[in-house]
């Protein structure tokens, strides 16, 4: 009875409406050479707008939600090679910490400056130090870059949301100690609490990513067991949510353990469990901006966060990027171009932002109600700016930085700084 009366025909009606009306908006933006959850976000921002999208909507498709936040997570998870932990590790460690400390700092004082609550501005500073492995990566693969960059840069991708996650539990977990002890905060208990739901959830992760492993090996078709693998998926989200843990972090340790411990003489990840995500992740950010409030963006204070948001994230990712680089004697193109790389906002950011909101409304008391409305709607309102010039910059650093293949093979063929382009790459390879 009660998933009948969250899933009415009312509902089914506006999901099959939500993804027609992603699917047209996503097929816009890609033809412009834009990202396509965009698309999806303003899909959603239409049917919010028009009332179609309503809150007990979005509180019915919640499970929804939490099954995309996980999905999100396991994608991640799988592009993490084991590999990049090798090597030059502690130089691009210093780098990563460099780029998300400085970006949580900076953006955390400018939003204090601006709202005045410092344990709402840690959430901003949290939410903002992610970074969209995505679009970045697509950049990587459609272009086929090689060198020092790209690998300092995938490295960078795969842990950088990661950093964020645990900001951000940590964040919210001050928060909501904040309003729920009246006042009276024990950071203590903040960062006990938060230890225990980041090692439980890792834990619940490893393990039932091992139970996958086990699984896969042992199976000559995977498309086999394509329903089971889907099933653990849901499963570990399930699992999060009822314990109360965190479903990105432990599908993203999940998909890292199915993504380097399947044998390499089995399939990777299946076309079809990919075409069967695709759909649930883009109800999520339909849902997202199904969620953007009008009346709230056009508030002095939300355009004011927000463009201080982009500012500030932008310079901190930047400069935070090369000053790391620069103390660990980076190559000078990696260096001078990392940070370009990584402007680029999505998945996480987003699904942070509506982990906090859900948190905050949980919490039944008016000025929390309010910030987590505020910070959904602020974070929304960046990643559509963010995710317009963030492939841009990218692909603008990896191509400066002569690794775009045609670069790399013909130096000097494409335009008139060719020459000091050639000797860049040849400065770039590291030091014997």
């Amino acid at each position: 009875m009660m998933l009948q009366g969250l899933f009415t025909p009312d509902t089914l009606l506006l999901i099959g409406l939500a993804l027609v009306l992603a699917y047209f908006g996503s097929q816009i933006m890609k033809a412009v050479g834009i990202p396509q959850i965009l698309g999806f976000m303003v899909a959603g921002l239409f049917l919010g707008v028009i009332g179609w999208f309503d809150t007990s909507t979005r509180l019915g498709l919640t499970p929804l939600v939490d099954i995309a936040l996980g999905l999100i997570g396991y994608n991640i998870g799988l592009e993490i090679r084991k590999e990049v932990f090798g090597g030059q590790t502690r130089r691009m460690s210093v780098i990563l910490l460099a780029e998300s400390i400085l970006t949580f700092v900076l953006v955390t004082l400018l939003a204090v400056a601006i709202i005045g609550q410092w344990h709402i501005a840690i959430v901003f500073g949290a939410v903002a130090s992610a970074t969209d492995p995505a679009s970045t990566v697509m950049v990587i693969w459609e272009r086929k870059c090689k060198g020092n960059l790209t690998e300092t840069l995938m490295f960078i991708l795969a842990m950088d949301d990661i950093i964020a996650i645990l900001l951000a539990d940590i964040s919210i977990s001050i928060a909501v100690l904040f309003y729920a002890g009246s006042g009276t905060l024990s950071i203590t208990m903040a960062l006990v609490t938060t230890a225990y739901e980041i090692a439980a959830s890792c834990a619940a992760g490893a393990v039932l990513g091992a139970v996958m492993v086990f699984f896969v090996n042992r199976e000559d078709n995977r498309r086999e067991i394509l329903e089971f693998e889907l099933g653990m998926v849901v499963l570990l989200v399930g699992l999060m949510s009822w314990l109360h843990l965190s479903p990105i972090l432990s599908s993203m340790v999940f998909g890292f353990m199915v993504g380097n411990y399947v044998s390499t003489d089995k399939d990777p990840v299946s076309h079809t469990l990919k075409v069967v995500m695709s759909p649930i992740v883009m109800i999520f950010f339909v849902i997202v901006g199904a969620s953007i409030d009008l009346s709230v963006i056009v508030q002095y204070t939300v355009v004011l966060l927000a463009g201080t948001y982009v500012l500030g994230r932008t310079a901190a990712k930047y400069f935070g990027a090369r000053a790391g680089a620069a103390v660990t004697g980076t190559p000078p193109l990696t260096t001078k171009y990392l940070g370009l790389c990584l402007m680029s906002q999505a998945g996480v950011a987003v699904g942070l932002s509506l982990i906090v909101e859900q948190n905050f409304m949980a919490l039944g008391v008016p000025e929390a109600e309010y910030f987590g409305v505020l910070i959904l709607n602020v974070v929304a309102l960046t990643t559509m700016i963010l995710q317009i010039f963030g492939p841009i910059a990218a692909s603008e650093g990896l191509r400066r930085a002569g690794e775009f293949p045609e670069d790399l093979c013909e130096p000097g063929a494409e335009d008139g700084d060719s020459p000091s382009l050639e000797q860049e790459v040849n400065e770039e390879k590291p030091p014997g």
